[in-house]
């Protein structure tokens, strides 16, 4: 029987990392509303920073309504697409009773954790891979294990679990989520490495039974083809 996925993590700094179109934009959004619900103190960076189809920072009426803080590039530098540092985030990484979601870019983008390795090694963080198998480079457990290891290289920080987050967008099916898990689960075990949790859309609560966490996700962004 599955459970629901404990979102205060291992560290109150937590990194999503993961390649483009692996859902991790959605995924911290939604991180990060269901952190401050539950009555934490919660910031969320916006590390998109290399021509995203989304970016967190789109998304910040709707996380400050939540009463989460948006550490982001200034309004009018906000669809800018080179590497601006957001003002306030080494306050936000320093502040003990802050829990802090970061959304790094798809790829070779992760380098720009580089910039601010110092700061997460003195305040300790939990980076976590996002993996969508729907999508061509983490198709394969193979595939998923060296984009591991590149985005470990350009971003020199370390990996510490996975999250299965396959999905098609409100195509997701439950069969699409099980076959998904099947390849991750095959990569976690070649990197030796836990599987954190498995995200489902809020729809397919009741359809998903997986040994692992589960994290419901409700649908906040609009993708340019969603009309």
């Amino acid at each position: 029987m599955s459970q629901h996925a404990n979102i205060i993590g291992k560290s109150r700094i937590n990194i999503f990392i993961g390649e483009f179109g692996s859902g991790k934009t959605e995924l911290a959004v939604n991180y990060s509303i269901a952190l401050a619900k539950s009555g934490h103190k919660t910031a969320i960076v916006d590390f998109d920073l290399a021509k995203p189809i989304c970016r967190t920072r789109e998304s910040r009426e709707l996380l400050e309504r939540s009463d989460v803080i948006v550490v982001a590039p200034e309004q009018h530098l906000a669809h800018s697409d080179l590497p601006v540092m957001p003002s306030n985030l080494i306050r936000v990484l320093y502040d003990r009773e802050c829990n802090v979601v970061i959304d790094v870019g798809g790829g070779d983008s992760a380098i720009v954790l580089g910039q601010i390795n110092q700061q997460l090694s003195e305040n300790g963080y939990q980076a976590q891979l996002v993996i969508n198998t729907l999508r061509p480079f983490t198709n394969t457990a193979e595939n998923i294990v060296n984009m591991l290891k590149r985005i470990e290289g350009v971003s020199r920080l370390k990996v510490s679990s996975l999250i299965c987050n396959t999905n098609l967008a409100q195509e997701t099916t439950a069969e699409h989520i099980s076959n998904g898990l099947k390849t991750v689960e095959s990569a976690a075990q070649a990197l030796a490495l836990p599987i954190s949790f498995v995200v489902v859309p809020e729809w397919l609560e009741n359809k998903i039974s997986v040994p692992y966490p589960l994290f419901l996700l409700t649908p906040y962004t609009k993708y340019p083809w969603m009309g």
